[in-house]
């Protein structure tokens, strides 16, 4: 229960909009939407369907079939961001790190670490958040490493030497890079295709 009411109450602390949201239509007031009441019971679905070991699509179908579609998938992503590793943890240890599989949970974990080198600028933590990021590049999609390593580059001290682990990532960035040219290109022809023959 404690996890339940933590999860609501930051979440609800953060959009304090939805904490009461009656619908204007009053069709749609016969539906589910946000309340106090509706928040009170979506608190003891999580709390029951995570005791139970309940999949992320059930949590996902009971939580929106209280407060509604919209609320309910902001409360979800809210859920994925409180199980994600804590930064430091990560740049303690890259190598034993665990990383999340979805790839826009692993982006958010990679965002984070990057930030927390950037709020404490040090060379031993610049070098394990590379290595944190050549770790996810080898485990996952390479293209969520680009953003945090073209940031986490931005942070180099004069005095830092380049770690090795920059080398496996050099390939990937610059493969990502031409690709996203390529489909600016693509989109560009597509525009004017359109528009000489609109």
């Amino acid at each position: 229960m404690r996890y339940a009411r933590r999860a609501v109450c930051a979440f609800l602390t953060a959009r304090p909009g939805l904490v009461h949201r009656l619908p204007s239509g009053e069709t749609r007031r016969g539906g589910v939407w946000p309340s106090p009441r509706s928040w009170e019971m979506t608190l003891c679905l999580i709390a029951f369907a995570t005791a139970a070991g309940s999949s992320r699509e059930v949590l996902s179908l009971l939580v929106r079939g209280t407060v509604g579609d919209g609320p309910g998938l902001e409360l979800m992503a809210s859920l994925d961001r409180m199980d994600l590793p804590d930064p430091e943890t990560l740049l303690a240890d890259p190598a034993g790190a665990v990383l999340p599989e979805r790839g826009d949970l692993r982006q958010a974990v990679l965002d984070g670490v990057v930030a927390a080198v950037r709020k404490r600028p040090e060379k031993s933590r610049w070098d394990s958040a590379w290595a944190l990021l050549a770790r996810a590049m080898e485990t996952g999609a390479p293209d969520v490493v680009v953003v945090p390593a073209t940031t986490l580059a931005t942070l180099r001290q004069q005095d830092w030497d380049i770690p090795a682990s920059i080398e496996r990532l050099a390939g990937a960035m610059s493969l990502s890079r031409r690709a996203d040219r390529a489909a600016d290109r693509a989109a560009a022809r597509l525009a004017g295709t359109a528009r000489t023959s609109g």
